[in-house]
């Protein structure tokens, strides 16, 4: 942190050697400097003045120095220093440059980024080495923001040079039998000063395409800048790779991250058909452990021995509570943190995988941390085997997933919930599956649903699982001013260890239920109470912070199907009345939607044209007409949706064929929500009938 004095009069009294160096100038030279009269940036200006009225100033973003002319991202705090009597000394300012934290956040995303690449390559060792290359010099060109890249790796025995390309141009240019670009070494030109250096190459000058080296086929690009470095192995030069056109300058920090990254591909590609992967892995042991350190993903050598011994962990391992010495002294064993109702199929998972032979393979599984508290994590296993078939080590990534399980249970619930009112359950069975979905939540076991009535406040259990009948049948009903009651009308859930809601049940003692812990949920629809969940577990103590999010979450979901039920079954009565309107008509009635389906039928069209609800359900409205009226009856609704008329004298034609004459009727209604066209048709009687 820079730090600054100034007096009563503005003037700097003292400074640090750190505020120095962040404004880019000598002591001497800010010593001395008014913050009153000299700051060019009114917001710091503004900061400061705040001071000489006794308040602390603050100000953060970009300044360009008034001493030094240098331009600077920083974060200054300003504040005055008081006498006894409470007159103004001076004050005191405090600057930090906040652009060293922006490169030291990118620097570690690069890291990251590079940590991604080197796990993903060797997920890679099976796959050939174009497609490695090929991986590798695009990860090199994304980890130093280029636009193109090149990796050439040497073929001794030819002395030629096996390119690859990101983006890939040349190959359109290859015969259809090659799929490498090969070339010479001593053709390499420019490219090549880096194995003759035996040393990274920077270049920040711009390139003609004419003075590019003709080596390569097809279009040239300009290269702006570039940089080249020589992949050693046992201080030979083995590969050199390149990268071109950043943005801005290229320097040593591209150098690192090529440098980490393509030594990395080297190690794979060497050992690649070996037995010696373990050997590698070890190698790159404090590369990886330098990275992990920082990575959500950690690194696990086990042997293959009873629930895994670990031969090493990763120190990120301290995510979980444990620390690294913690399994390789033996103390815990991998299977001891793995949770007692999963060890028996991950036991089996890596069994069935080491006698099919598998070279790798992946699980989800539970995990106890050090302090108890229970993680799902996916694990990525690499099996390696002696020269016997035998397996002697497996090589393992685990990521804690508990998160993303979470989200997709939440979201498969909440889409479970919004179809339960699409199935034609009674209500006693769409609470019991609202039950079932609450009792998703790990370690609840057990629970009652309950309906308040709107009038007198009462609740009234609806469904229950998990319960004995006497137990139900003690709370099974309870008053609005009832100690039971309160712990709902609270708003708020309420959990609760179930003795300490046995002493509240003063009447009854339920110690025979053996629940452990319980919750009161209130369910609530636009802030109104609508309905309560109490659940409990027998096994647990308490109910832990996950399990609390579910049911609050499937809650939630609860309060908006109940209003949803209690709405349709208001709308499915008027319904049923407007039905019985319309079966009372002597006058024939059809209602389709607007694309001509048919939606209802009356009673009296049923009777005269010998049709059931099933023959005309959703089928198309031109089947109650005669086929050689059909362009008459579209023709004559075109003009009553036009409002030019409202009436026709078509006849209607019956199941089997006879006309039927009617004057009909059409108006635009509403049938459930849906906009409909509504057909009133009187039967016209011939004279004498």
């Amino acid at each position: 942190m820079g730090i600054i004095y100034f007096d009563e009069n503005g003037l700097i009294t003292h400074c640090n050697k750190s505020f120095s160096d962040i404004v880019g100038a000598p002591v001497k030279k800010i010593v001395g400097f008014s913050v009153l009269s000299s700051l060019n940036d009114e917001k710091l200006r503004n900061a400061v003045d705040v001071v000489f009225l006794g308040n602390p100033g603050y100000y953060e973003g970009e300044y360009i120095s008034s001493i030094s002319g240098k331009r600077m991202i920083i974060k200054a705090n300003f504040t005055p220093v008081m006498d006894d009597d409470g007159s103004l000394l001076g004050g005191i300012g405090i600057m930090e440059d906040i652009a060293k934290n922006k490169k030291d956040e990118e620097l570690i995303n690069l890291n990251e980024m590079r940590l991604e690449a080197l796990l993903k390559l060797y997920h890679m060792q099976d796959s050939p080495i174009r497609e490695i290359s090929e991986y590798a010099i695009k990860k090199a060109v994304e980890l130093t923001n280029s636009k193109t890249g090149y990796l050439e790796i040497l073929n001794e025995k030819e002395n030629v040079l096996e390119t690859y390309q990101w983006p890939n141009n040349l190959r359109e240019y290859l015969p259809d039998n090659e799929k490498t670009f090969l070339h010479p070494v001593r053709s390499t030109g420019f490219w090549g000063e880096a194995i003759r250096e035996r040393k990274p190459v920077i270049v920040n000058t711009h390139y003609d395409s004419e003075h590019l080296d003709d080596v390569y086929p097809g279009k040239k690009e300009k290269m702006l800048r570039h940089i080249t470095i020589p992949v050693l192995c046992n201080d030979q030069v083995v590969a050199v790779a390149g990268v071109a056109n950043k943005r801005l300058d290229y320097d040593e920090s591209d150098v690192r991250q090529l440098r980490l990254l393509l030594e990395g591909m080297w190690k794979l590609v060497q050992y690649k058909h070996t037995n010696e992967v373990l050997y590698e892995a070890l190698r790159m042991r404090r590369v990886l452990e330098s990275i992990m350190s920082s990575s959500p993903a950690i690194v696990f050598l086990w042997k293959p021995e009873h629930d895994w011994p670990v031969e090493f962990v990763s120190d990120n391992i301290e995510q979980f509570g444990y620390i690294v010495n913690d399994f390789l002294s033996g103390k815990i064993i991998y299977g001891d943190i793995i949770h007692p109702s999963d060890l028996q199929r991950v036991r089996e998972g890596v069994e069935r995988a080491s006698k099919e032979g598998f070279s790798d393979f992946s699980q989800e599984y539970r995990i106890l941390t050090k302090s108890g508290e229970v993680r799902w994590v996916d694990e990525r296993t690499m099996l390696h085997y002696d020269e016997d078939g035998i397996v002697d080590y497996l090589q393992g990534i685990i990521v804690d997933i508990t998160e993303r399980k979470q989200a997709n249970n939440f979201m498969r619930i909440e889409c479970d919930l919004d179809n339960v009112l699409g199935e034609t359950a009674g209500l006693e069975q769409t609470f019991e599956k609202l039950l079932n979905f609450t009792l998703e939540a790990k370690s609840i076991d057990s629970g009652i649903i309950y309906l308040i009535d709107p009038i007198s406040g009462d609740f009234d259990a609806v469904a229950y699982r998990g319960l004995s009948e006497s137990f139900v049948t003690s709370l099974f009903h309870f008053g609005s001013n009832s100690l039971m009651s309160r712990l709902f009308t609270t708003g708020y859930p309420v959990y609760k260890y179930f003795h300490e809601i046995n002493v509240m049940m003063r009447n009854e003692n339920l110690d025979y239920e053996g629940l452990q812990a319980m919750a009161f949920i209130p369910v609530k629809f636009n802030d109104s109470l609508v309905a309560a969940i109490i659940l409990g577990s027998h096994t647990e103590l308490e109910i832990p912070a996950n399990s609390r999010n579910l049911i609050e979450t499937i809650a939630n979901q609860v309060g908006i199907i109940i209003s949803r039920m209690k709405k349709d079954s208001g709308n499915q009565k008027n319904k049923n009345n407007l039905n019985s309107l319309l079966d009372a008509l002597d006058e024939l009635v059809f209602i389709m939607d607007i694309e001509g389906r048919i939606l209802h039928i009356n009673e009296a069209l049923i009777r005269s044209l010998n049709y059931s609800e099933k023959d005309l359900e959703m089928k198309d409205f031109l089947m109650l007409y005669p086929e050689d009226w059909e362009n008459d009856v579209l023709s004559t609704l075109d003009e009553i949706m036009a409002g030019k008329s409202s009436t026709s004298e078509i006849p209607l034609v019956s199941r089997e064929g006879i006309l039927v004459p009617v004057k009909s009727k059409f108006t635009v209604g509403d049938w459930g929500g849906q906009d409909v066209l509504i057909a009133i048709s009187s039967v016209i009687k011939e004279p004498g009938a």
